[in-house]
């Protein structure tokens, strides 16, 4: 039987931002209400995303948290299309609004399904590493916005180790590992990293071993979110768009593309040893001990 279709993600998005900004300006729900003639609860109902939100009172909101013009173009434009499935975003120079998309997503997941087949993923990455992949994938970008992106990555590792840390499992193409991302010591410490990472409690790491031959997922890497009251959502990044899905049967397709390739993939524990085993290998190359 077909789920019950659930928020958008454009209204899901919509009602976080909103509920972000108000938090930003120190104001309650009730307080907020009360200057615009709506109850507390009501804006309550509409940062839930319990209920949708007309467009005369989100130009009110808006007027009385005094976003800026190209806040406010996007928001509306995201409440006029709220009731359509699965959202096409299309990158240009205003970057931070597609990071900030994908971050109030993945803050509420409770559980991330990631399928890499070129790249380590950013929540297990290293700095220097991290840096690597962003200069080499952003074609002249200057090196402050670098700094900014790495020092972003970076901070949502915590998502990891906070008080009810996201569950991840991560399966990785041994082709991402030997991938290096410049001199030998910077590979041999994300190897090790990750070693570490895969002995937390809420990490599961599998390596799709390069002899596997043809499989599922060789159409291109995807993440699959999961909420605990919320339909789950699969995310797709290529180089200038990102998309969302949500309908039934494309997270079913990849929910089974999923199945397929953990049942490929090596075992959590023979990964460990392929890593230690990879990690060994690099550092010798070196002919340096690698700390």
């Amino acid at each position: 039987m077909p789920r019950r279709p659930g928020p958008s993600a454009r209204s899901r998005r919509l009602a976080r931002t909103l509920r972000r900004i108000r938090a930003e300006k120190g104001a309650s729900a009730a307080e907020v209400g009360k200057k615009l003639g709506m109850s507390g609860s009501k804006i309550n109902r509409i940062e839930a995303c319990e209920i949708g939100i007309y467009l005369d009172d989100l130009e009110k909101l808006l007027d009385s948290y005094q976003v800026t013009q190209q806040r406010r173009v996007e928001l509306l434009d995201i409440a006029r299309h709220a009731e359509q499935r699965s959202w096409l975003r299309t990158r240009n120079a205003h970057f931070p609004a597609d990071w900030q998309t994908w971050s109030d997503f993945e803050d509420e997941a409770t559980g991330l399904r990631h399928y890499s087949p070129l790249v380590i993923p950013g929540l297990l990455q290293t700095p220097e590493y991290a840096r690597a992949v962003i200069s080499a994938t952003s074609d002249a970008m200057p090196e402050r916005e670098i700094d900014d992106l790495v020092a972003n990555r970076m901070a949502r590792r915590d998502l990891l180790s906070r008080p009810q840390p996201i569950q991840l499992h991560v399966i990785l193409e041994e082709s991402a590992l030997t991938r290096r991302p410049g001199d030998v010591a910077c590979h041999v410490r994300q190897l090790r990293h990750l070693e570490d990472e895969a002995g937390r409690g809420n990490i599961t790491l599998q390596i799709l071993p390069s002899n596997v031959g043809l499989h599922a997922g060789m159409a291109g890497a995807f993440i699959l979110l999961a909420y605990d009251e919320e339909p789950s959502l699969i995310w797709l990044e290529q180089l200038v768009s990102s998309l969302f899905l949500e309908e039934d049967e494309h997270i079913e397709t990849y929910q089974a593309t999923w199945r397929s390739l953990t049942e490929a993939a090596l075992t959590p524990e023979q990964t460990l040893d392929r890593l230690r085993h990879m990690a060994v290998l690099a550092g010798e190359e070196s002919g340096t001990l690698v700390t």
